[in-house]
């Protein structure tokens, strides 16, 4: 069986691909300055003039155009960063996969999905380690809606993601960082807060802050709401946590947020706190990864610092 990725002859185009070239246009993205673009990756100023110009002819672009305040990317050179960001990433993976990891010696970088809730909750954390531990490795948090996170993994564009009830295949795995429930949140001085304990009905009837982090986002108290044919008074939605506890604080509307932020965020007691009479039971927080990265010596090391 021929299980070649390319039958007959390698393309030409990628014949003619120099891997230097990609670190040269990242270092050139990055620094916008052809010298230091230079130094970052151990070039002279002419080798790095001659690689923007074979860039230049293989992307048909200019990539970089000069302005008063030096070279800015053009649509085309920002369309491409990423991509070749990651196709790097993916090379230096594939040429360290068989060696140690030493952290306190790496500059590896990881890219981590999380919502600003799952900040609050584990970054701290997980910095702390990293500063007495391994103090040049660097991460880069961005936010994805959990239908996109999956595919995101699969793709190796995130390396890691902190989420909660997420669908996805056997080929994501996942570690429990911590068990949470989701609780009734209003201000102190809510009309309601006079109650202990929430009635479905009452709680159906007062008006909702939802936090969905897109359109087909049915978790926690949305999922509870809908096995069970159920519906409140949303009169606003937001895919925000933290954002959610502020307005919750500043008008009338009461929300779901996870018990583990309520303790971060009412110190001072400004929330009246209540049991979810619906969709209140116990889920797990987890850290995500693709299983292509189970042996690899630094993601396995990183999930140590994860471990609860």
């Amino acid at each position: 069986m021929n299980d070649r990725l390319f039958q007959g002859r390698i393309p030409r185009q990628l014949r003619s691909v120099d891997f230097r070239l990609l670190l040269a246009f990242e270092a050139l993205l990055a620094e916008r300055h052809v010298s230091r673009a230079a130094a970052a990756v151990g070039l002279s100023q002419p080798a790095m003039s001659h690689a923007l110009s074979k860039l230049r002819q293989q992307f048909h672009d200019p990539l970089l155009a000069r302005t008063s305040t030096g070279f800015e990317p053009t649509p085309k050179a920002l369309e491409l960063i990423e991509p070749m960001r990651e196709a790097i990433r993916q090379v230096d993976r594939l040429f360290s996969a068989g060696s140690t990891f030493d952290p306190l010696t790496s500059s590896e970088s990881f890219n981590i999905r999380m919502g600003d809730m799952n900040e609050v909750l584990f970054l701290p954390a997980l910095l702390q380690g990293l500063e007495k531990q391994a103090p040049g490795v660097t991460l880069t948090v961005q936010h994805l809606p959990p239908s996109e996170t999956v595919r995101a993994l699969e793709a190796s564009a995130i390396d890691f993601a902190v989420s909660a009830l997420i669908k996805h295949s056997k080929s994501v795995h996942s570690l429990e960082l911590a068990r949470d429930r989701m609780v009734c949140v209003m201000r102190h001085g809510h009309p309601a807060a006079g109650v202990n304990r929430l009635t479905t009905r009452t709680f159906l009837g007062l008006r909702h802050l939802r936090i969905v982090q897109s359109g087909g986002d049915v978790r926690f108290v949305e999922e509870a709401l809908f096995r069970h044919g159920l519906q409140r008074k949303v009169m606003a939605t937001t895919p925000h946590w933290l954002a959610a506890s502020y307005l919750v604080e500043t008008t009338d509307l009461v929300t779901a947020l996870p018990e583990s932020m309520v303790r971060h965020l009412n110190i001072d007691g400004r929330f009246a706190v209540r049991p979810l009479p619906v969709g209140g039971g116990e889920f797990s927080w987890r850290l995500y990864w693709h299983r292509r990265f189970d042996a690899q010596p630094a993601h396995r090391w990183i999930r140590t610092i994860w471990k609860p």
